[in-house]
């Protein structure tokens, strides 16, 4: 109580200037503190949510899709901090969502400012993290990718149809190519911003066993080769 008292002169909006969000979230504090059914988990919540956004950026989650073309991410952030003044807030740990159109080309670790549904202000600061895909990693502006190629087509060559994040690529494999070795599809990693150049999609080769075929396919790939 006595720290109550101390911290409300501090905070009160009429006596110091301060934020009318700080006093909320004393008021909460508060509350949460003498309330009888205060558990460790709720206080636990009530740490993470208020630390989340010590720095004054929000922690944004978005997959490597989002990061190639955009789109709208869902966030969920702490209401206290991102409530409206007649909002009515029952709990330190209460939540909302925002909703958040991206643009594409949002690199990893960049902190940048993106408009948002549903926070007081039109404009938030978003610390940006892309989730790791499988098969897939992300180095700067390129990105990183292994395919399984069959054995035979590695000795032999020939085109071969990989999935990539861009979308199914035909891509050209010269004959007798190493198991570890990597292509380059230029233009085809993190597109192009006003920051930063667009990236290279490299695609690392690894070799596997031969799929067993049907007897016309070989056959007929046998006279194509026999034909040339």
């Amino acid at each position: 109580r006595k720290a109550f008292r101390q911290r409300l002169k501090q905070a009160h909006p009429d006596l110091n200037g301060g934020a009318d969000t700080r006093l909320r979230r004393l008021l909460l504090a508060r509350a949460l503190l003498m309330s009888a059914q205060n558990n460790s988990l709720e206080a636990s919540e009530f740490t993470h949510n208020v630390s989340a956004t010590n720095d004054g950026s929000i922690p944004l989650a978005i997959t490597l899709q989002q990061a190639l073309f955009g789109g709208t991410a869902m966030t969920e952030v702490p209401a206290l901090e991102f409530s409206l003044i007649n909002e009515a807030l029952t709990s330190l740990t209460q939540t909302k969502i925002l909703r958040i159109p991206l643009p594409c080309g949002l690199r990893e670790g960049e902190t940048v400012r993106l408009p948002c549904e549903g926070a007081m202000g039109r404009e938030l600061l978003f610390h940006i993290h892309i989730e790791p895909e499988a098969g897939c990693r992300i180095w700067g502006d390129d990105i990183w990718m292994t395919a399984r190629i069959e054995n035979r087509l590695l000795l032999r060559g020939g085109e071969v149809t990989l999935d990539t994040p861009h979308g199914p690529q035909d891509i050209r494999i010269d004959r007798n190519a190493p198991h570890g070795a990597s292509l380059c599809l230029s233009g085809k990693g993190l597109p192009a911003t006003k920051a930063a150049p667009a990236g290279n999609l490299y695609i690392r080769l690894e070799s596997c066993p031969d799929a067993v075929r049907p007897v016309v396919h070989v056959l007929s790939e046998f006279r194509q080769r026999w034909a040339s």
